[in-house]
């Protein structure tokens, strides 16, 4: 395999399997059109490998890397740091993380049991990882290694509700104090940042500082929060760049990955878990993503999942000049146990699972796994039975090898068109909210803005605070910010700058309530974004949903009511509340625009399903010429149920064309097909439109700088267009 091939991977365990079974098990990945798999990063890993101190086995997984060979299929291998063997809690009985109850993470339960401050952990990492690296680095089968395996805390709860809080042991608390000595450098500034009206520690020593054991919800400190988890998220990515830097000390040959997450039910923004995923993505070569739409039933529950989980994922890899990898996608029913699955996940889900990653510029795809356990009756998926044999899915998997064998490498050298808006994202941001209990609503925000310029055709991409004060923001033409309710001075100036060139920022409700420490901010919005905006939100009224009249029709906002004043003679008043107060505005600012909203219209646009948002986006673009470069026509539409991305490089383009539809929406397809309108700008010049799953060719028009296309679909069948 080279460099330049699409990978398509699977995660396989040989100790799981029968020995007899290894050979079988290859071919039939390798026939399926498999050329990478994954193994020893959480199962038969150094748990296994080493399960007395110093006393290695590694034959399986030496017979395991030359059976690849044979078979022409490269290992990507894990490092095994989050399943150490059972002899490290005896020898360090201090090393399992400890939660805010003062209860240690039990072992044999999940993986990442072991605080990564914990010193003799440390050195016994060191000590395996250097002797994994000199056993395998020069094999012919190494393609790569993966760090860990989704570093973070465990997402599960040991007991009922929400999941706990890491970590609590001395190793960490010393840790922990030396990062708050750097930060705030003297005790003075430590105290002043610290007060609290309910209790008020003056500390005389760094030796004093505890972490909180509560959120700010029981009236403690937001400061002492935010501070907790900013250094856990710090502490995990110099984990990473750690083992990282232990590889490359022994072999610069071959890259590194390590596999994260986005969305996760229990912890959506990586708050409790301590996951960044802008800086996890510096420190190794390449970032890896899991994505599970199945599990939890995500494709009814949130349509726009998928595609948003995968936009945030390229969004992190992006402004490194890096691709990223999917990690692990479903591979058949799953989760769920006895009751389960969640969903029964078919091989029109593996297609269009992998496509839709495909066509989100991801340049790998990872079944987790080819074959389930016995031992785990979970309901993880599975190309194969339990046995090994064929089912379904694994028809459905050599047709997506087939297309990645001969396309493969194109996609490779393609990408997505540049992103048309941009959604701030802040993990200051979401801490606070986290700690107060309303991160919720900053889920909703975040959801309802992505929702509304999806369903639009929108190429969406994701920046945190960094972008914006580099000016990397500034390839965007529009700049949203859900619920952004803490901004610091240094962000305010950079959003002031993106204005002042000519972006167009959009801001709702509370934007900027909150700065430095989680404290109040003096003025909403705050410091430069008063003159940015050109108003000033005086009053308040929450827990409403206020009628907004615009351009004579009646929408709901949601949740806030701002009463604006309006601080410049060149704000104009978009719409207006029932009390004929401002609702929204917008400022002509340096060569750009602000526009406020003074409620939340993408939650409203999410659960009222009002289209304020959607409608002044439509009167405030496009007039500029800011229309989606592909836009999607079709009809009995209810949510985006046909998505369509453009790939493309300096010699061939593709649009790969998916489709979803909700349980609830029957009647969409007619004998299970729809007739499509696809519209994409483009100044090129093309002769042909070939559908490259059945070779049709499709008629193609030329309209000004547009391309129009009309095809059918299938139900439950991707489409691949290449224009040529």
């Amino acid at each position: 395999m080279d460099r330049d091939d699409f990978i398509y991977a699977a995660g396989y365990y040989p100790l799981m399997h029968d020995k007899e079974d290894w050979d079988r098990d290859l071919k039939l990945m390798k026939d399926s059109g498999i050329n990478m798999i994954r193994t020893a990063e959480l199962f038969n890993t150094w748990d296994r490998i080493e399960p007395e101190k110093g006393k290695f086995n590694f034959e399986f997984l030496d017979e395991f890397f030359d059976l690849c060979l044979k078979y022409d299929i490269k290992i990507l291998l894990g490092t095994g740091t989050a399943s150490p063997p059972y002899w490290l809690h005896e020898l360090y009985p201090d090393v399992n993380i400890l939660n805010n109850h003062g209860e240690q993470y039990p072992n044999n339960v999940s993986y990442t049991w072991a605080c990564i401050d914990n010193p003799g952990y440390i050195s016994e990492v060191e000590r395996y990882l250097t002797v994994l690296i000199d056993r395998y680095k020069d094999h012919e089968a190494l393609y790569a290694y993966q760090i860990h395996n989704e570093v973070s805390f465990p997402f599960m709860p040991l007991k009922e509700g929400d999941i706990d809080i890491y970590c609590y042991c001395n190793h960490t608390k010393k840790n922990f104090r030396k990062w708050i000595e750097n930060k705030y450098e003297t005790l003075d500034n430590l105290n002043y940042a610290y007060r609290w009206g309910a209790t008020n520690t003056c500390h005389t020593s760094w030796e004093q500082v505890e972490p909180p054991k509560t959120k700010p919800t029981s009236w403690s400190s937001v400061t002492r929060w935010l501070d907790f988890r900013l250094f856990w998220m710090d502490n995990f990515v110099k984990f990473i760049s750690w083992q990282n830097d232990i590889i490359k000390k022994y072999d610069t040959k071959h890259l590194t990955t390590t596999n994260i997450f986005f969305l996760k039910s229990q912890d959506p923004l990586g708050v409790l878990t301590a996951l960044d995923q802008f800086e996890m993505a510096k420190v190794v070569d390449i970032i890896g993503y899991d994505l599970y739409p199945g599990s939890g039933n995500k494709l009814e529950k949130k349509p726009e999942f998928a595609s948003m989980f995968l936009d945030m994922a390229k969004s992190t890899s992006k402004p490194l000049g890096k691709d990223y990898w999917l990690l692990e996608t479903e591979s058949g029913p799953i989760n769920g146990w006895v009751l389960g699955p969640s969903r029964n996940v078919k091989g029109f889900d593996l297609i269009r699972n992998v496509f839709e990653a495909v066509g989100h510029d991801a340049k790998l795809t990872l079944y987790q796994g080819w074959r389930e356990w016995d031992f785990q009756p979970l309901h993880w998926g599975a190309i194969v039975d339990l046995d090994g044999g064929k089912t379904e899915r694994t028809v459905a998997a050599k047709k997506i090898g087939t297309v990645l064998n001969e396309y493969g490498k194109s996609f490779v050298k393609s990408n997505n068109n540049k992103g048309e808006i941009g959604i701030l994202i802040s993990k200051e941001n979401a801490i606070v909210l986290n700690g107060m209990g309303q991160e919720d609503f900053l889920i909703k925000a975040l959801r309802g803005a992505y929702t509304t310029f999806w369903e639009k055709g929108y190429n969406v991409e994701f920046v945190n605070e960094d972008l914006v004060k580099d000016g990397y923001v500034n390839k965007y033409p529009v700049l949203y910010m859900p619920f952004m309710s803490v901004i610091d001075d240094e962000l305010a100036k950079g959003l002031d700058k993106y204005v002042s060139q000519g972006g167009t920022l959009i801001g709702t409700a509370r934007c900027g309530m909150l700065g430095q420490y989680g404290w109040y901010n003096h003025k909403i919005p705050c410091f430069d974004l008063s003159d940015v905006f050109g108003v000033e939100a005086t009053e308040v009224e929450a827990g409403i949903n206020p009628n907004v009249s615009y351009s004579m029709k009646n929408y709901t906002g949601y949740w806030h009511k701002e009463v604006l004043q309006i601080n410049d003679k060149n704000v104009d008043i978009l719409a207006r509340f029932n009390d004929d107060k401002p609702a929204v505005t917008i400022n002509n600012y340096g060569k750009g625009q602000a526009v406020y909203f003074a409620t939340h219209p993408d939650v409203a646009y999410l659960g009222e399903k009002s289209n304020l948002l959607w409608d002044i986006i439509d009167d405030i673009l496009l007039p500029k010429g800011l229309s989606p470069k592909i836009s999607v026509d079709y009809t009995n539409r209810s949510v985006k149920e046909v998505d369509v991305h453009y790939l493309g490089n300096e010699k061939e383009e593709y649009l790969i064309i998916t489709n979803y539809v909700n349980k609830k929406h029957s009647g969409f397809f007619i004998n299970g097909e729809k007739y499509v309108r696809i519209s994409m700008k483009t100044d090129r010049q093309y002769h042909r439109a070939i559908d490259i799953m059945t070779e049709e060719t499709i008629d193609m028009q030329k309209e000004n700088d547009c391309i129009l296309l009309e095809t059918k679909i299938i139900k439950d069948q991707v489409k691949i267009i290449k224009l040529t």
